[in-house]
């Protein structure tokens, strides 16, 4: 005698389905590949800058790059003149800056349209997507491809000053641009350089955040006035102990002994 066994269907509530399956679209959707076209996390970005790699449209007028970068509800950002920051939101793939402000440095052509360049850019809402290391920024018809980038060492790295900073006024000039004073550490502590004017050596001392020069010498070269009053800001900054801080190719150096001066630095080619 054989005795049947019948499998027996359970069968889910209703609601008990619906509810696994938009669990299951909510995962997937949060988990979605950055190139996939999904809306990526905003924290991402956040401590991070970016550098711009291509521009399709409008060229940025002295070739820039454009660089940006981000804080908890905020970023700042240059196109090769003056700094501007404001406060940022995002909704999906939507970014929509604030109003932005700006320090009111005079920059040389062409890199004076470079700041009306960079209000247009973020003057409108952004499509944003972000994939691994690059940032790809967008509307209509312009495209900014930015890519991440780290922080270039003190030491071993050639470092051309920008701007002065003195009375907590950060300046530039034609004198500056075209005088090109920098500064190189190499690993022994050795330093070399220029002041705009002449030519300077010494010896530092390097740790994580600060930088202590001993007294620099210099050739006697005599200058016009305007380019001797660049080598004194700089010697003067470079003075004893200073407070340094790294952001990718840029380097902020400020005199501990007398806070209000200080240097503005960016990594050159040797």
């Amino acid at each position: 005698m054989r005795t049947s066994r019948r499998s027996r269907l359970v069968r889910r509530p209703r609601w008990l389905v619906v509810a696994a399956a938009a669990l299951v679209a909510i995962t997937a959707a949060g988990c979605a590949d950055d190139g996939s076209g999904a809306p990526t996390d905003p924290a991402r970005l956040v401590g991070k800058t970016y550098l711009s790699q291509q521009v399709d449209g409008e060229p940025i007028p002295g070739g820039g790059p454009l660089e940006v970068s981000f804080l908890p509800g905020s970023l700042a950002a240059t196109a090769g003149c003056n700094r501007h920051s404001g406060a940022v939101r995002f909704d999906g793939d939507t970014m929509t800056a604030g109003q932005l402000v700006s320090t009111m440095m005079a920059c040389a052509q062409p890199a004076d349209g470079a700041d009306r360049w960079l209000s247009d850019l973020f003057g409108a809402p952004l499509t944003w997507q972000l994939d691994g290391t690059t940032l790809t920024l967008s509307r209509g018809s312009l495209r900014v491809k930015l890519v991440e980038r780290t922080n270039r060492p003190v030491i071993g790295t050639r470092w051309q000053v920008t701007a002065l900073v003195e009375h907590d006024a950060v300046t530039s000039s034609k004198v500056l641009d075209e005088s090109k004073p920098y500064l190189l550490i190499d690993a022994s502590g050795a330093v070399s350089g220029s002041t705009g004017c002449n030519r300077m050596t010494g010896t530092a001392t390097v740790t994580d955040d600060t930088v202590t020069f001993a007294p620099l010498a210099t050739t006697r070269m005599a200058c016009d006035a305007e380019t001797s009053a660049v080598e004194r800001s700089v010697l003067t900054a470079l003075t004893g102990e200073t407070k340094v801080v790294v952001d990718g190719d840029h380097l902020t150096l400020t005199n501990v002994a007398d806070r209000s001066v200080g240097l503005r630095l960016t990594a050159a080619a040797e």
